[in-house]
């Protein structure tokens, strides 16, 4: 931008900009607009209004992406957008219509990449498990799948989104993310994340105050159970799930919000995901445990809550159990089918038995990301591809061998990295990261590009850059053990 407007006075407007766009103010006011325009379509669910929402926010995100080459700044608006476009479920005819809308986001994406772009590198810690994950995606289907279905359009951007596609980013993104850029990469990192959690808290809590006459008269007249259906349920969820552990580490700086984690997970029961419910719970226990071991001053405050948890869940156990009877019975069917053997009538696990069924018939390259002949089990939605929802599954049955030992090694040298110094912020990560993994056995998840595959490539940058850039205190997980370990041999 300075090469455009070359007076002092502009460059002064223009750093006065992106000192605007990194600040919290500019996140609320992101914040509220996000809330108006979900709100709105709650309240008025007028068909094309969530889409032209989108449209705004991605316009939005397009003004920053001229203004600054900040990633922090960047992310902020695109993660709002995604909030809101994950409701334009099954609007791929509508967003057609209005195709031409892209071309200025296109100038102004690469505007940003020759204003702003640094010489990409190859010398950060993943780039080498993700090359291997492109090879083996690329390969994916070899001597299968058809041509038409290999470079169908959904195909092409999944197979780029998760190999080659997101290797270029990744080495694009590794020299523009530094500690040297006047603020904390972690404090900035946390509170984006804890922004966004709370966009999509309140975004389940407004849906449910909209709509409260529904949900009573499920109760009382239906028995149902209070649930309302949301086709954009395990998104959010996963978007939770993704945010949480970063609420209970922003609570370790602001003891006034240690109440926000558990926020996140009671608005991740209400959107119906049976995912977010279980492993929603698992996560839960995970941020407890670690921040109970390593947040001292807060120890007394984790055990009231848990135990005001636990009081109330008793106290109102059968109210609470016939509110989320939606979610349990669905539940329950899934799990019954797939452990016991039922009617085989659960989409997951007819995939999932295809899926295996699929590996075993092509256990080298697999059948291909874009493989369409399960259509037969869950006709998917147009561009979309014929998911298997299980990321261990997907990996087997799309990539076959080779694709498992990539993704394998990817897992390892991921964790390596988290682990390699044991600090609050990096078990952080490793608590968000495995969260989306777990939420990945039901879902597509990780391995959908944007924005979950995105988020964890920037995650994995800035552990990376703020391992040696940032000072942060080790805590002794390893020595505890070993101290614990000396106390029993005594």
């Amino acid at each position: 931008m300075e090469y455009i407007f070359k007076s002092e006075k502009s460059r002064k407007t223009i750093e006065e900009i992106r000192n605007f766009l990194l600040s919290d103010r500019w996140m609320a006011i992101l914040f509220v607009v996000s809330m108006i325009i979900v709100g709105l379509h709650s309240h008025l669910p007028k068909e094309g209004f969530h889409i032209w929402g989108s449209v705004v926010l991605a316009y939005i995100t397009g003004i920053c992406f001229l203004f600054t080459g900040d990633i922090m700044a960047m992310l902020v608006p695109t993660l709002f957008t995604y909030l809101v476009a994950i409701r334009c479920y099954n609007s791929l005819e509508e967003f057609k219509k209005i195709w031409y809308l892209a071309i200025p986001l296109a100038i102004m994406l690469l505007f940003n990449l020759i204003a702003y772009g640094k010489k990409p590198t190859i010398k950060g810690s993943q780039f080498l498990p993700m090359l291997f994950v492109s090879i083996a995606v690329t390969l994916g289907g070899v001597g299968v799948i058809s041509k038409e279905d290999y470079f169908g359009g959904a195909a092409l951007y999944n197979m780029l989104g998760i190999g080659f596609g997101m290797l270029f980013v990744y080495c694009i993104l590794f020299p523009r993310i530094t500690t040297d850029c006047g603020y904390s990469l972690i404090e900035k990192l946390t509170k984006i994340m804890v922004f966004v959690g709370l966009a999509g808290a309140l975004m389940i809590i407004a849906h449910y105050i909209i709509n409260i006459n529904d949900v009573i008269d499920n109760i009382i007249n239906e028995h149902k159970g209070g649930i309302l259906y949301m086709r954009w349920r395990n998104n959010t969820s996963t978007i939770l799930m993704i945010t949480m552990p970063f609420a209970f580490l922003y609570a370790n700086k602001k003891s006034y919000s240690i109440i926000i984690g558990f926020i996140f997970y009671l608005a991740m029961l209400l959107t119906g995901s049976r995912g977010g419910m279980v492993f929603g719970t698992v996560e839960l226990v995970m941020c407890i445990v670690m921040f109970v071991l390593y947040d001292r001053r807060r120890r007394l405050a984790y055990a009231i809550i848990c135990g005001l948890f636990v009081i109330v869940a008793l106290i109102f156990l059968p109210e609470i159990t016939q509110f989320l009877n939606y979610t349990l019975s669905r539940l329950f069917k899934v799990l019954n089918e797939f452990l016991l053997g039922g009617e085989d009538t659960e989409t997951r696990v007819r995939h999932y038995a295809r899926g295996v069924k699929d590996y075993l018939n092509n256990p080298v390259f697999g059948t291909g990301l874009g493989n369409m002949t399960n259509r037969d089990i869950f006709k998917n939605k147009p561009g979309a591809l014929c998911w298997y929802h299980c990321e261990p599954i997907q990996i087997a049955g799309s990539f076959g061998t080779v694709g498992i030992i990539a993704f394998v090694y990817q897992f390892i040298k991921r964790n390596v990295l988290i682990w390699k110094k044991a600090t609050l912020f990096n078990m952080t990560i490793f608590l968000s990261y495995i969260s989306l993994e777990l939420m990945s056995l039901v879902n597509p998840g990780i391995l959908c590009p944007v924005p979950y595959l995105l988020l964890v490539t920037i995650f994995m940058i800035v552990v990376e850059k703020c391992d040696d850039g940032e000072a942060q205190e080790k805590i002794p997980i390893l020595k505890r053990f070993r101290e614990k370990k000396e106390k029993i041999k005594v």
